[in-house]
């Protein structure tokens, strides 16, 4: 009788183990695999503008934060800049911190027949002290900027924002001065309908090698050990957005890809911008190479621009691009 009990347990446990698998790992689709198809005229074009953003940022700017504060200023004015050059008009929200002002910087399409749900493309412009931050996370801001170049000329039915966030790095991470916060808490004030929010963090790195990806137990167990993807993780109330991006993504890109959606107590799931909307009920995930879990030079002053794999980081915004017009037509 103690065999079959301690058995039945064992059993309900296991059980219950995969079912939560399964709601964490199981995604739509199937990631791509085999040769990436030669690169486009057009995606040649994505890659060389993000690579003169990304030198931009992490070669010219170099570190950008608080503590450099000067710096933090002309990336932010680089930033606007190219918002102001692909045709939008720029709002900065302005907030200070230790005496210092900082901004969030936000550009607006307009939607037509659903404009109350709006969809937010976000990326940091800021970077950890000490070190240039090409990947973490000029690569991000670079995405975003693409984007919205991309959509620039379009009137979608969904309201689309891209925003550029101050202050996402340490000593701001998960505080009342991390910008996306200043930020999300300003869309709660006003009772706006976020329907989806998308955080570019540390999209710039990939390795075809074994053993170049890492993870927290006991994800390690069910994701692949080759860096080579892209990541979409986002927490339990997510879950549906994170489903129907990798599902779109998977269906139009040419590119591996990985999802997941994971509780709260797996810390590392809110590593970026996204966490500060889910503190405001919104769904919202994080678009990633895993940053720590794969790039060997994260928050050093090697993370510099001749790191990134451009070509692959052209190939992730472009299947971003798919993904959120479908989203922001509510297809």
């Amino acid at each position: 009788m103690v065999f079959w009990g301690v058995f039945t347990l064992l059993l309900v446990v296991t059980l219950l183990f995969l079912m939560v698998i399964r709601q964490v790992t199981v995604m739509p689709g199937v990631s791509f695999r085999g040769p990436l198809p030669p690169l486009t005229e057009h995606e040649i074009a994505v890659r060389d503008r993000l690579r003169r953003d990304v030198e931009t940022l992490a070669g010219e700017i170099g570190e950008r934060n608080v503590f450099t504060p000067d710096k933090l200023n002309q990336a932010a004015d680089f930033i606007e800049r190219e918002f102001s050059a692909a045709g939008f008009r720029v709002a900065r929200q302005s907030y200070d911190v230790a005496g210092i002002t900082c901004f969030n910087l936000e550009v607006e399409l307009s939607g037509n027949d659903r404009a109350d749900e709006i969809v937010i493309v976000g990326a940091h412009y800021d970077s950890v002290h000490g070190c240039p931050a090409a990947n973490d996370n000029a690569s991000g801001v670079a995405g975003m900027l693409a984007l919205a170049r991309a959509f620039a000329s379009r009137q979608p039915a969904r309201t689309l924002r891209f925003v550029a966030f101050a202050n996402e790095e340490p000593p701001h991470f998960w505080t009342e001065n991390m910008g996306s916060l200043v930020y999300a808490r300003r869309c709660r004030r006003r009772g706006e309908n976020v329907v989806g929010m998308f955080s570019l963090e540390t999209i710039g790195y990939y390795s075809d090698r074994r053993g170049s990806q890492k993870y927290p137990f006991p994800l390690n167990l069910f994701y692949p050990s080759t860096g080579n993807f892209v990541g979409f993780a986002g927490n339990t109330a997510s879950g549906e957005l994170v489903r129907e991006t990798v599902g779109r993504f998977r269906a139009r890109a040419a590119f591996p890809s990985q999802g997941a959606v994971l509780p709260a107590f797996v810390r590392e799931a809110g590593w970026s911008d996204h966490w500060s909307f889910w503190q405001q009920g919104y769904p919202a995930l994080m678009v990633t190479d895993t940053a720590p879990f794969r790039y060997p030079y994260y928050h050093t002053p090697n993370d510099k621009p001749d790191q990134l794999d451009y070509d692959r980081m052209a190939r992730v915004v472009l299947g971003l691009e798919k993904v959120i017009a479908d989203l922001i037509e509510a297809k």
